[in-house]
């Protein structure tokens, strides 16, 4: 497969992950924080509101740091 069909393929598979994502939301009012991971509930999908993000990731990397040997 060429490179260009290989993108296109990825791109058409990320635009149905993300509709899948907003008819999720639609019916449940939750969405998946891609940062963190949080299924988030919002009213509106311009922004997520304050659920910890940066102290959630923070210690994902510690929990990783530590279990690296």
């Amino acid at each position: 497969m060429s490179d260009t069909a290989a993108r296109i393929l990825d791109r058409l598979h990320q635009e149905a992950l993300d509709e899948n994502e907003e008819r999720d939301w639609y019916r449940t009012g939750r969405i998946p924080c891609h940062d963190c991971g949080t299924n988030v509930r919002t009213k509106t999908l311009e922004t997520l509101p304050p659920h910890n993000c940066t102290q959630r990731q923070r210690a994902r990397r510690e929990r990783e740091a530590n279990r690296t040997p």
